[in-house]
């Protein structure tokens, strides 16, 4: 059993499954997305576009599973080191964007709403990339009742942790989108 690790897979996979769910919805978006960032090849945006969806959403519904611990350890580790492995490229590829892009405000294209790509895109998923390396290390094997600590105790403290991380997370790039100059309701300048 390990709370951590449960936490850090519910995270990662709430996380996936909501982008994985926002590219399925608007493929024509994340290619449009693809094509601004000028990393890839053009004959390769549409089929990355395409295969995004599924592949974020098929491993979010598998590092769920995970975090509930009715996998045995091996497959359930298996499926944390491909969310770091996938959450480690995104941070790369979004470095790479960022420095390309130089400040223009291009949309991430992460499957999570308009944000443009900026320093707190890579963070995001260098901290998703982290909380699926603690479900690699510390897997969930089924929750067991501990002295002091019943079964039902543990699961719901992970979920708790884990939905907390995946919306804290998810919203890492927006918070940080603030516009230069805000304006009041009144239209004045603050």
């Amino acid at each position: 059993m390990s709370l951590l690790g449960g936490a850090g897979a519910l995270a990662v996979g709430l996380v996936l499954l909501a982008a994985g769910v926002g590219h399925l919805r608007g493929p024509r978006d994340t290619a449009r997305a693809l094509r601004a960032h000028g990393v890839l090849p053009g004959g390769s945006v549409g089929p990355v576009a395409r295969t995004l969806g599924p592949l974020e959403v098929c491993l979010g519904l598998g590092l769920l599973v995970a975090a509930t611990g009715l996998l045995p350890p091996g497959p359930a580790r298996l499926l944390a080191l491909a969310g770091t492995a996938l959450c480690l490229a995104f941070a790369a590829y979004l470095w790479v964007v960022q420095r390309r892009v130089a400040g223009a405000p291009v949309p991430c294209g992460c499957g999570l709403g308009t944000t443009p790509v900026g320093p707190w895109a890579v963070a995001r998923a260098g901290v998703l990339a982290a909380l699926a390396l603690l479900a690699v290390l510390a897997p969930v094997t089924g929750w067991q009742d501990a002295p002091g600590a019943p079964a039902g105790a543990q699961l719901a403290v992970a979920v708790l942790a884990g939905g907390a991380l995946a919306v804290a997370t998810a919203a890492l790039p927006a918070a940080r989108a603030v516009p230069e100059q805000l304006t009041t309701l009144a239209r004045v300048p603050r």
